[in-house]
């Protein structure tokens, strides 16, 4: 049976009901499908947290991203603080299997991050560019039966199905791993989906004059990378591209994500929570 065309997320886990999606793709271009993908991910980026935080102390994490950022007077530094040995040996009083404090990096440097105000891309943005409302949550009212979590893509020859139906032995980290891998599959279809409307070659041009032409960074390259994206320079080559105010407060955007992604941040990634799932599993059966 051929699956239908359609892009949707679904969750009915522990209480948390949601339903975003279009039931059928027709009528709708990119800046609609990376619109729906946008808010997505918004309504389950915290999500992932809540259930990482069922494992792991994130209270304790929580008090190093406060004094990484009470301490450190910079951006850069803040950043820094974070892959440093000092942060790794804090991780350690928590945590002690390699694949447990990558996870707690990946949480910590999030965490950081959002503490620190750098505007990314938001659905908000996105909505109030093109004069939408917010897509509307729709799980209360939509979400019954079967516990499970699932997302459909499927658009114009992108196909994805990503699905778990919850289970006795089902537990929060399986979430969180399943949700983390939604994000990715996703993240760049989002940039791809509003390439129609916005340049991205240009704005992979520009992110590439702003990186560092190196593999590892000290803190002054964070930094003097990072002062270009509030720079004259950038915003006078954002104008090039479009001179419309709300254009080019969501290129800005995307510039400053592809260059915090090129800084090689310790991100959350749903690999790391297989292999710490993996692990425990594997020193369950030693003992």
């Amino acid at each position: 049976m051929p699956i239908p065309e359609k892009v949707e997320f679904i969750s009915n886990y522990k209480g948390w009901k949601c339903y975003k999606g279009f039931d059928a793709t027709e009528g709708k271009d990119k800046l609609d499908i990376a619109r729906l993908l946008l808010s997505i991910r918004e309504s389950f980026n915290e999500k992932i947290f809540d259930y990482l935080g069922q494992e792991f102390n994130i209270k304790f994490i929580g008090e190093i991203v406060d004094s990484i950022i009470r301490d450190e007077k910079t951006i850069s530094g803040a950043l820094y603080k974070v892959k440093s040995p000092t942060t790794t040996k804090k991780l350690s009083e928590i945590v002690d299997l390699k694949e447990a404090k990558d996870i707690t990096k990946g949480m910590l440097t999030e965490m950081v991050l959002q503490k620190l105000g750098i505007e990314r891309l938001t659905p908000n943005v996105l909505d109030d560019y093109l004069g939408q409302k917010p897509i509307e949550d729709k799980g209360n009212e939509t979400v019954k039966g079967k516990e499970m979590v699932h997302f459909l893509g499927n658009y114009k020859g992108w196909k994805c199905v990503k699905r778990m139906e919850i289970e006795e032995l089902t537990d929060d980290l399986d979430i969180a791993m399943l949700l983390l891998s939604i994000r990715e599959s996703f993240n760049n279809k989002i940039y791809d989906y509003m390439s129609d409307k916005f340049d991205m070659n240009s704005i992979d041009g520009i992110v590439s004059d702003i990186l560092p032409s190196k593999s590892r960074f000290k803190e002054e390259d964070i930094a003097s990378t990072l002062s270009k994206l509030n720079s004259l320079e950038l915003m006078a080559k954002l104008e090039k591209i479009t001179s419309d105010p709300k254009g080019k407060d969501i290129l800005r955007r995307i510039a400053a994500e592809k260059t915090l992604a090129g800084l090689k941040l310790s991100l959350l990634n749903a690999k790391m929570v297989d292999k710490y799932i993996e692990k425990k599993a594997l020193l369950s059966k030693s003992t």
